[in-house]
Formats: C-alpha cells, sequence, structure tokens
C-alpha cells in the first residue's frame, strides 16, 4: 500500500468532512493541510478539535513563519501558494515531524515561469553562471555568482531544482518530487484524477499511489472506500444547458473561444456577439438577479465580455474548493480551455502524452461545482463553445471514453 492515497469523488461527496472527521480522530498525527484559499484553511481551523496554526507575516516572511511553525511540531492550514515555496529548512522540518499532509484539491505542479525574459536566461548561459543539465534542469553554479543580484529568485529556484528549459526558449517552474516523500501520509482530496497534471507528473517521476472515494455509512461518518466512478446522469434533470439560436448566431470552429480564438482580431464582431448573448440570456430569458448570477471566461478578456448586470458576477476560470458562490445558479461558461503548449511540451519530451480533453472538462466541472448544483438543486448554463459543451453533456450521460478507461 502507497502512502499515497488519492481521494477522487465528485465535488459535495463529503471529502472535506472525511479530512476534518479523519484530523479529529488521529490526534497523535502532525498535520498539513494545505488549500488554495484562506477561508478553507480557516474552516478547518475552526471545524477541527485540534489548534492549527496559520503562517503569519511576523517581522519576516510567511515561509520564514511557516518554518517556525513546522520546527515546533504543531498543526499548520496553509494554502497552495505557500506550499509551493518549501526550502531546505522546511523539508527537514516536515520530515523530522513525521506530518501527515492532506491537499485539497491537486497542486499545480508544472507552471510557464515567466519572471525572467529571454535575454536574460541567455545571459545567464552564457557567463557560465546557469547550465542545464541532461534531464532539461536549471543549475546554478555557485563558484560563478554567489552574491545578490536580481536573478536571486532564479538561484533560488534553481538550487530547489525548481525550474526547466525545454527546448533553450521556454522556461517552466516544477515543484521538486522529492516533496512527496517527506510526508508520513499523504491524502489528496479531489475529482477526475486523471484528468490532472498531477496524475502525469507522478507517472514521470514513478511516484505510486492508491485511488480511493468517499462513501457515508449507516453510521453516519465518512470512510475511504474502494473507487468507483459516480452516476452522472443523475444531474440530467438538475442541470439545464441552454439550447438555442445562441449557440450557432455566430460561426466557430471548435477552437472556438480558446485563448488565441479571442486575440485574433478579424473575431471581434463574433466576440461582440457572444458578449451580446450573455446580456440576452441573463436579462431576457433569465430575468436573472445579479446574486444569481456567476459567468467566467479568461481573466484578460473579462474586459471583452463584461456587461450591465453581470459585471460583478465574474468567477475565475480556476476556481475550485470554496463554497463562496453556492448560491448562484444562472451560469454562464464562456471560454474553451487547453492546456498550455509549454505544459503539453514537458510531457511530450518525456514520452507522456495528456488527454486534453479530459483536462478541460475537469476543469469546467470544477468551475460550475461552485454553484448551487454542489448542494443537489437546479441551475441554468449557458456554453457557447461547442466543443466545452459537448463534452460536458458527454459526461453527464456517461458517454466519455474515460469512464470504461477508470473501470478497467
Amino acid at each position: 500500500m502507497s502512502k499515497i492515497t488519492v481521494v477522487d469523488s465528485i465535488m459535495g461527496s463529503g471529502k472535506t468532512s472525511w479530512s476534518i472527521q479523519y484530523i479529529n480522530e488521529n490526534e497523535m498525527e502532525n498535520v498539513l493541510y494545505i488549500t488554495p484559499f484562506l477561508d478553507e484553511a480557516e474552516r478547518i481551523i475552526n471545524k477541527t478539535n485540534r489548534e492549527f496554526k496559520q503562517p503569519m507575516y511576523k517581522g519576516s516572511t510567511k515561509l520564514d513563519n511557516l518554518n517556525d511553525l513546522l520546527a515546533c511540531q504543531v498543526d499548520i492550514a496553509s494554502t497552495h501558494a505557500l506550499f509551493k515555496k518549501l526550502d531546505a529548512e522546511s523539508r527537514e522540518n516536515i520530515k523530522n515531524g513525521h506530518y501527515t499532509l492532506i491537499l485539497d484539491e491537486v497542486l499545480n505542479v508544472i507552471d510557464p515561469y515567466t519572471d525572467i525574459r529571454n535575454d536574460d536566461m541567455k545571459l545567464l548561459k552564457d557567463s557560465g553562471c546557469v547550465t542545464v543539465d541532461d534531464d532539461g534542469i536549471v543549475v546554478w553554479n555557485k563558484e560563478k555568482l554567489d552574491y545578490d543580484t536580481k536573478y536571486n529568485e532564479i538561484k533560488n529556484l534553481a538550487d530547489n531544482r525548481s525550474l526547466i528549459y525545454i527546448n533553450d526558449k521556454l522556461l517552466m517552474w516544477r515543484y521538486p518530487p522529492e516533496v512527496f516523500k517527506l510526508f508520513d501520509k499523504i491524502y489528496i482530496l479531489t475529482y477526475l484524477f486523471d484528468a490532472s497534471i498531477l496524475k502525469y507528473y507522478f507517472e514521470l517521476y514513478d511516484i505510486d499511489y492508491d485511488v480511493k472515494s468517499i462513501k457515508y455509512n449507516e453510521e453516519k461518518k465518512y470512510h475511504l472506500s474502494d473507487y468507483y466512478i459516480p452516476d452522472t446522469t443523475e444531474y440530467m434533470k438538475l442541470i439545464h444547458i441552454y439550447n438555442g439560436d445562441m449557440n450557432t448566431n455566430f460561426t466557430q470552429k471548435i477552437n472556438g473561444l480558446s485563448v488565441t480564438w479571442f486575440a485574433v482580431s478579424m473575431n471581434k464582431n463574433k466576440i461582440q456577439k457572444i458578449k451580446d448573448n450573455i446580456y440576452n440570456y441573463f436579462r431576457n430569458i433569465l430575468k436573472a438577479k445579479a446574486e444569481t448570477i456567476m459567468w467566467t471566461t479568461y481573466k484578460d478578456c473579462k474586459p471583452k465580455l463584461k456587461g450591465k448586470g453581470y459585471s460583478n458576477q465574474f468567477v475565475s476560470c480556476n476556481c475550485r474548493s470554496t463554497n463562496q458562490y453556492s448560491s448562484t445558479y444562472n451560469l454562464a461558461y464562456c471560454l474553451n480551455i487547453y492546456l498550455h503548449p509549454g505544459i503539453k511540451q514537458f510531457f511530450l519530451q518525456k514520452g507522456i502524452a495528456i488527454n486534453e480533453d479530459l483536462y478541460s472538462l475537469s476543469e469546467m466541472i470544477q468551475w460550475i461545482w461552485r454553484s448551487r448544483i454542489r448542494n443537489g438543486e437546479e441551475i441554468n448554463i449557458y456554453i457557447p463553445s461547442i466543443r466545452m459543451r459537448n463534452l460536458f453533456i458527454s459526461w453527464i450521460n456517461m458517454n466519455l471514453n474515460y469512464q470504461s478507461q477508470l473501470a478497467s
């Protein structure tokens, strides 16, 4: 049995409730609870019978305070953002403290690193300050430059083995896989783990894990069960997907509403049409009040689509692991998600192909489940992208190939 357990259950099935129960029942374990948002960290603090601490700014950085807390071997609740910054001191303290990690939602373990220009990277390479090893990992040569410069962050990330150079032009941040070996136990709370980048990352670095699901028993307790695929057809009567003229009153190909599509100047009139459609959908078709609305697109494209009566109801397309919007039920999902080319290239170079449709579907489902559907209540949704709409309909009908793949 692996020390890593992926708890793969649909949103609202009780993953957080199970983790609170687990924490309360295992008082002898030191727990590090990591979640995307501070308000969810506070929920853990308030719902458990343990005295969790949150890293704070206390005359230095949050990381310094986190390291102090880890050294004291106390229970800690914090965020993904801080967890990504663990350093050598953090690692040593985690190992010495025999911590159990509960990771609420998968971590972004591979991301583009854009805080340095290509010219600067070329300068560092040409001067011998950095080299790139056979695995593409950026190595900082301390004997060349071991004093404070504007490249301090590059130096720190390189020392942490967190930077990877692809094709001599694309710099990627990588979470050090060694961190997952430091904990006594790890529980990862998510849904559709097979769609996540973390799954491919585990495959790449030969990190073993078991997959379980959540069930609620007669004793009114949550427990881990053998993994099962939930019956999504039950949502057919609860989720009302718009199916009318506004899906066809602008011409689009399968990549319509992607990042690149929004950037093409000749699509300006089509983008305006989508904006008009969103307004018409909320104002005339649904007659929706502002507080019932939730809509999204790419952050940089928000100014192109925002309009009267719904602008302030924007919710980031990568929002997850929060109940803040659980009273909304009139939705518009106005984008077409594809994997970042750099992430795709990173894995392809390692001989690993990613199921991009499943990844896109997972991102969309996570967003939709911020609404009241997570409580088993009806919602309305407009999905103008042909690709995203068909993926979602197939998922509800349990027609996707992944259903049989995961069951085998």
